[in-house]
């Protein structure tokens, strides 16, 4: 528990100073940057004067590579105080929320363990996450973080073969203790079919799947939000309660995006579709800002309720 009142507080006497710190050296590495633009600009356009008028020298190019050169100097220049963002404001952002959650900024949830969840039918041929967190909250281990997948297609052949990486997802990813011991493999995913299909998409769902035996559930609600896929239909029924389904329907509201479900070797694997970086400190923006750090502990708030929103500390007589 928290030894202070409200966030507000916390960010008061914890995070405001180093903010405010961050904050000049940030400013002062814009203005360098700037500078650096600047020169880049001026040598560019006096190179121009001496071009004569009618050169075919495409006009844009001056502006392309000044902005390409200033993308590359403000990541250089900025990755040492967005290492130190992590380090010293998301990392007690993380025991604020729970003082046994541990942030590893480089970290990631392994790639093996993304494969292993079985969620995404797609081969997994490039994998990166950062901002990982881990810990126990009360009788749950949990771990997540940021991952990007990537699939590899191929067009052409020999000496002509290109290869092309399409991201095939990009969120969080979390891996959580379940409440029960299982078996068999069980997953809940969006059921896009039955929404854009109606009673044909039902059809393509079970046509489609590749993950085992489509399983029908009594819940219509739950139905038309999600399609299940599992070995064993008696076990992806005590998995999927009632009581578990409405939780599911209840966190997927809100989160508001596609939300992926797999339970695997007695744990419960998540995606949660996204494309912000939620922990990222904004390069031309005041780092000092309330508003921003209220709104990154709100989505790790969100992450480490995600316990007691599909109930995983109500241990059953068979899992303790």
């Amino acid at each position: 528990m928290s030894r202070y009142a409200s966030f507000r507080e916390f960010y008061e006497k914890e995070l405001r100073a180093d903010l405010e710190d961050i904050d000049r050296r940030r400013k002062e590495i814009n203005r360098k940057v700037m500078t650096i633009l600047l020169i880049t600009a001026a040598a560019i356009l006096t190179e121009l004067m001496l071009i004569p008028g009618d050169t075919n020298f495409p006009k844009p190019l001056p502006v392309i590579v000044t902005f390409i050169a200033g993308m590359i100097v403000t990541g250089i220049f900025s990755k040492s105080f967005r290492k130190e963002y992590k380090k010293k404001i998301i990392a007690r952002l993380a025991g604020f929320a729970d003082e046994g959650l541990i942030y590893t900024p480089d970290g990631a949830v392994p790639q093996y363990e993304f494969v292993k969840s079985r969620i995404f039918p797609y081969s997994c041929d490039k994998y990166s996450g950062e901002d990982h967190f881990s810990g126990r909250l009360d009788k749950t281990e949990i771990v997540f973080s940021e991952v990007t997948a990537k699939h590899r297609s191929s067009s052409g052949s020999g000496s002509s073969q290109k290869d092309e990486y399409n991201t095939f997802f990009k969120g969080l990813f979390i891996i959580a203790d379940f409440n029960k011991h299982f078996k068999t493999h069980t997953v809940v995913l969006p059921d896009t079919a039955e929404k854009l299909f109606g009673k044909f998409g039902q059809k393509l769902q079970a046509m489609a799947s590749g993950r085992g035996e489509l399983i029908r559930l009594e819940d219509p609600r739950f139905e038309q939000e999600f399609c299940v896929y599992g070995e064993d239909q008696v076990e992806a029924r005590y998995i999927l309660t009632p009581a578990l389904m409405e939780r599911i329907l209840a966190f997927k509201k809100k989160w508001n995006t596609r939300v992926y479900l797999s339970f695997l070797d007695s744990k419960v694997y998540i995606a949660i579709s996204m494309y912000k970086n939620l922990f990222e400190l904004r390069t031309f923006k005041p780092a000092a800002d309330y508003t921003f750090l209220e709104e990154s502990m709100h989505f790790l708030t969100l992450l480490i309720e995600i316990v007691d929103d599909l109930n995983l500390n109500t241990r059953i007589w068979t899992k303790e």
